[in-house]
């Protein structure tokens, strides 16, 4: 593992023929490092998946540009509307002319109080309806923990590639390609300090109602798992045993209130 210091943009990792990671890492000081992903979908109508960092735009941008001609990207497939999925949707918007957003109308409400996005270029998901792009079915999958009502993760069919958005999160001691590169110790201690941050919730949540939530992601046997803070995965049940194990015994004490405030504040 490579320690972070500072924010920096990675160079984007194929994950199949079609599915790209463009990999961005936050140094958390006293937590180590969060990884912060974006997802591009090629094809005959690319997608994107949520847009990264201000902080790293010129960065993003040129990752985003190296992979495909931006007059191509026709999506843009918004996770929810926190400020690390959503920071740079209007620069891309202004360079993608043909792209608009994928989302829904509680996500779209956000946005326009937000002043974010354009609202003439919204393709707004009825719930459970599947969007098809490109010969590829993505099937909204909502993850078994979120921070944001909007959050759409969704299933690839094709690929069967599973977009978490938030959730199997985690604080990591320095950047890697995958989690397979993680000892599962560190692993499951990155897994439980991100969710003291984003979902504390989890650590007071009904066992039975988890374990149903995670035995329905793992009935999809995806071959990759993507959430915009953990490294690539392909093995789902290495993530849903550590997460099954982890929650639902009481209050955890990996990360104080006062740095969960700092988190946030770094992040926003």
């Amino acid at each position: 593992m490579t320690p972070i210091t500072e924010p920096v943009h990675l160079d984007a990792r194929h994950i199949t023929d079609a599915w790209t990671a463009l990999p961005s890492w936050l140094p958390v000081p006293g937590l180590g490092a969060l990884p912060i992903n974006a997802f591009l979908l090629k094809g005959r109508e690319p997608v994107l998946v949520d847009t990264g960092l201000a902080a790293l735009s010129d960065a993003m941008v040129d990752r985003l540009s190296a992979e495909i001609d931006l007059v191509d990207l026709r999506w843009i497939w918004l996770s929810h509307t926190d400020a690390d999925h959503i920071g740079n949707l209007d620069r891309i918007l202004s360079l993608a002319p043909n792209a608009s957003v994928v989302t829904n109308f509680l996500g779209a409400g956000k946005m326009g109080m937000m002043g974010k996005g354009n609202p003439e270029r919204l393709r707004l998901l009825e719930p459970g309806e599947v969007f098809e792009v490109g010969g590829h079915r993505l099937h909204q999958v909502k993850p078994p923990y979120y921070d944001a009502p909007e959050t759409m993760g969704f299933f690839d069919e094709a690929d069967r590639v599973l977009f978490a958005a938030d959730a199997f999160g985690a604080l990591l001691p320095g950047s890697v390609d995958t989690i397979e590169e993680v000892p599962e110790e560190s692993l499951r201690e990155g897994l439980v300090a991100w969710s003291s941050v984003d979902a504390p919730w989890l650590a007071q949540i009904d066992r039975g109602s988890l374990g149903r939530m995670l035995r329905a992601l793992d009935a999809l046997e995806p071959a990759h798992v993507l959430s915009g803070h953990l490294p690539v995965a392909h093995r789902l049940d290495t993530l849903t045993e550590i997460v099954r194990g982890a929650y639902g015994r009481g209050t955890t004490a990996a990360v104080t209130p006062e740095t969960a405030v700092q988190v946030e504040a770094i992040l926003a």
